[in-house]
């Protein structure tokens, strides 16, 4: 069995609801290299917002 990285998955399963929905927004606090929230970002960047950490 294939072992597959939590982060990777979500940040690609991110992009691909904001493919199906363009209400779909992400906030991010300084994680997006972490948690790959950086691929919706990349993809979205009118709907990606990184809040900064505190």
């Amino acid at each position: 069995m294939k072992r597959i990285n939590p982060r990777d998955v979500y940040g690609e399963t991110l992009v691909k609801l904001g493919e199906q929905n363009p209400n779909i927004v992400v906030l991010d606090a300084d994680l997006s290299k972490s948690t790959k929230t950086y691929k919706f970002g990349e993809r979205f960047p009118d709907r990606f917002f990184n809040m900064g950490i505190a």
